[in-house]
């Protein structure tokens, strides 16, 4: 049987990682003409993954689904981008579970409720009612010891059902009990070193429900414990013999609701909704700014003057969100210029910087702003703000001796105190601590190299950790803890002396709180300013975007190549993910069942192995298309990378027979070699395309349950074998690639009409491989 749950997350972002879900599976209208329809993925292999969306209609006869109606019991949360997801439950027998007697692995969907974890939950031989092992839960010495879950999916809404699960409480140690959504309660257990069956029955208010497991005590000690084995959730009100044939749950669409258009079917209301993956999301950013810029935001700087402003400014404005004052311009004794956008910054981000010129080390201009709202406090001007701080710079200069930054507390002169950085006579950092009111002043010198060589330097301090790091590499430094700063000056000491001459740019400032962010991300920006992260893989580059845009996680599929860099970036968050796709000549979707996204390299598509046979006869659908066709054809490739050669692969005898079909490339390889050996892999494949499937559609449900579950968990990239095809066909067999698919649930109808590429392409030459090495037809080399 097939069964649906629809949720939603009401109030939550779709990126949000504590989602508390609604079930609204019984609003969806599901009929044998109107359902769920899902559509993902692309038309081919050569065209751009497009955002996933889901068609469905609900029905909001309470008014519950109205967008900004006080009395809906989701209020406020009826809203754009809601979170939803939709997942398939096959079950082919009557327990409703996934995992249920725990003999090797982990139980699956059972975790911890947040705040109230037991101290120990994991497999166990020491008791097993069947196969090797049990579920051991050891109890907190808290509440009533911890609470494990579980969730259920695709229960029928309205009738009884029945939870049931065999537990081995040991003598002396606590009962147990089972409830749903900690409301409807099982019995306790009464048996203590032996097992026995404890349940719980309720009558269904949705398709999903909350399992849950605790003691019946409160509190339990430390060694308390409890085993637990044959799990099963089955529709009646008392439990029947336990059944191993598991279900299994398919998560179809993750995403938002692009809005929520309320209307009415004669008098009845409804509510017919699209929603978007995951994808989405990264469109809604226009641009990037550079990396450097990107990344000094994304770590939650708390204070942030690029001090990229332009020409003609005289002024430097905050970028950290936190609305602090802009940077003004000072001046020490006559003479002396500060010049916007007059020297350059860090090498990657072709931002400019302010160029500091005094007419001597104690005569010129330098910037200074007040912190407002204080970074952190010691309670004497208010509430304390407590969390460790951390600054960051980038300077140049060919000038020793001189002030990079100040932090003070804005006292009189006899009264002020704070921290300076700047270099030492022989341009080594140099940080000072000065308690004026206490006549205190303590130098700190870092064994850096000479830093006054004209060169763009990045500098890190670590308040908690007593470090500096220049340029990516640490250096122990004997500074104290400082709060309650509240004057910020640049290019000078807190008196305006020792006036810098040269460049300084990004200076940053963070609190650190729980460890966030950590000093290596900071330490990491070295490397953004420097080079753009060039010669990161592919993945890693993936996934740095993806936080630029606020999604949590890319999961990596396959073996990733080296990207150039991308600094100055410049574009929307999707157009540099999709150029760092076509150089890895991979694939980049939306997880299925999840805010994260999926990035595949090239490799996935090498010999890749069939994951489900069909006979043609069991599709049952009109629809299987072939075409032969030049839609796909390159026989000739133009190829560069940033900075690199421009190179020119054909196929001159097919452009003999067909004509010039060219592709230009822009690729973001960090070698010529590279480049050539991808436009070469282009030729190869598509200078003479062969006739192929292009469309397969399935109907699902009417296949064998191994079948089904098969289809179901295949995505972008996985691989159908279609057998005993028509005479007509050009060969009885194919076997293809998923590039996208559109998908209808309705009522005891699945149907999915999935767009397919040939699998052949992929096939590339390994040594002694009886398929795969034969000489003169599966000899091609892959790059």
């Amino acid at each position: 049987m097939t069964r649906i749950t629809v949720q939603a997350g009401f109030g939550y972002s779709p990126v949000a990682q504590d989602i508390v879900w609604t079930d609204i599976t019984g609003r969806v209208k599901l009929s044998a003409t109107e359902g769920i329809t899902i559509s993902r993925g692309a038309a081919d292999e050569l065209a751009d993954i497009q955002t996933g969306t889901m068609r469905l209609a609900l029905d909001n006869e309470d008014g519950a689904l109205t967008p900004g109606r006080a009395s809906s019991p989701y209020y406020p949360g009826v809203r754009r981008n809601c979170p939803i997801r939709v997942i398939v439950t096959v079950a082919p027998g009557r327990n409703l579970l996934t995992n249920t007697n725990f003999t090797t692995a982990l139980p699956a969907g059972w975790e911890a409720v947040p705040g109230q974890a037991p101290n120990l939950a994991a497999i166990d031989s020491e008791h097993a009612r069947s196969g090797s092992n049990g579920f051991k839960i050891g109890w907190a010495a808290s509440g009533t010891g911890g609470v494990m879950r579980c969730p259920l999916y695709g229960l029928t809404i309205g009738v009884p059902h029945t939870a049931s699960i065999y537990v081995w409480v040991p003598a002396g140690d606590p009962p147990v009990r089972l409830d749903i959504d900690g409301v409807t309660v099982g019995a306790a257990s009464t048996v203590t070193d032996a097992w026995q069956r404890i349940s719980v029955t309720w009558t269904t208010t949705a398709a999903s429900h909350m399992l849950r497991i605790t003691t019946t005590t409160t509190s339990p000690v430390i060694g308390d414990a409890v085993w637990m084995d044959q799990t099963q959730v089955e529709e009646g009100s008392a439990p029947t013999s336990w059944s191993n044939i598991l279900a299994t749950h398919h998560h179809r669409f993750y995403g938002m609701v692009t809005s929520w258009p309320m209307g009415w079917e004669g008098l009845a209301s409804e509510v017919r909704i699209v929603a978007s993956d995951i994808m989405k999301w990264l469109s809604r950013r226009p641009s990037l700014g550079p990396m450097l810029v990107e990344e000094v935001q994304e770590a939650g700087a708390r204070l942030y003057y690029p001090l990229s402003e332009p020409e003609s400014s005289v002024s430097a404005g905050d970028q950290s969100g936190y609305a602090r004052p802009s940077m003004t311009i000072g001046q020490t004794g006559v003479g002396g210029t500060i010049a916007f956008g007059a020297g350059i910054g860090p090498p990657s981000d072709d931002l400019p910087a302010p160029l500091f010129t005094p007419a001597s080390a104690t005569a010129g201009k330098y910037l200074r702003c007040s912190i407002a709202p204080l970074l952190t406090s010691d309670g004497s001007t208010g509430t304390p703000l407590p969390g460790d701080q951390a600054f960051e710079c980038w300077f140049a200069t060919s000038t020793a001796g001189r002030t990079i930054m100040t932090w003070s507390s804005g006292a009189t002169p006899t009264l002020d105190s704070g921290i300076r950085f700047g270099l030492s006579a022989g341009g080594q950092l140099e940080i000072t601590e000065f308690l004026f009111g206490g006549g205190s002043v303590s130098t700190s010198t870092a064994a850096t190299p000479n830093l006054a060589d004209a060169s763009s330097h990045h500098l890190v301090w670590d308040e908690a950790g007593h470090d500096v790091w220049v340029d990516g590499i640490r250096y122990p430094v004997a500074t104290g803890v400082w709060t309650d700063r509240r004057v910020l000056t640049v290019g000078a000491t807190e008196t305006g002396t020792g006036l810098w001459s040269g460049t300084i740019g990004h200076v940053a400032a963070y609190v650190r709180t729980g460890g966030f962010p950590a000093i290596s991300e900071l330490v990491d920006h070295h490397a953004a300013g420097r080079t753009g992260h060039e010669g990161e893989s592919s993945w890693a580059r993936m996934y740095r975007l993806a936080g630029y845009a606020r999604i949590p996680g890319v999961t990596p599929q396959g073996t990733f190549s080296p990207v150039a860099s991308q600094g100055q970036l410049g574009s929307s968050p999707l157009s540099h993910m999709q150029d760092v796709e076509r150089t890895e000549a991979g694939r980049l979707f939306a997880d299925r069942a999840s805010s994260w996204l999926v990035f595949q390299s090239r490799t996935v598509r090498y010999n890749p192995t069939s994951a489900v046979t069909l006979a043609y006869a069991d599709l049952e659908t009109e629809g299987v298309e072939y075409s032969d066709d030049d839609q796909k054809q390159v026989n000739l490739v133009r190829a560069t990378r940033p900075g690199g050669a421009t190179q020119r692969v054909q196929d001159a005898e097919s452009i003999a027979l067909d004509g010039f079909a060219e592709e230009q490339l822009t690729l973001l390889k960090t070698s010529d070699s590279q480049v050539l050996d991808a436009a070469t892999w282009l030729v190869v494949r598509y200078a003479d395309p062969q006739p192929e499937m292009r469309q397969l559609p399935v109907q699902a449900s009417t296949l064998s349950t191994a079948t089904y579950r098969a289809i179901l968990d295949a995505d972008i990239s996985s691989v159908f074998t279609v057998v005993d095809l028509p005479d007509e066909a050009p060969a009885p067999t194919a076997t293809v690639l998923v590039e996208g698919y559109t998908e209808e649930i309705r009522q005891n109808l699945h149907t999915l009409d999935h767009h397919t590429s040939r699998a052949d392409l992929g096939a590339v030459w390994v040594l002694d491989d009886p398929v795969y090495s034969v000489l003169g037809t599966t000899t091609r080399l892959a790059y």
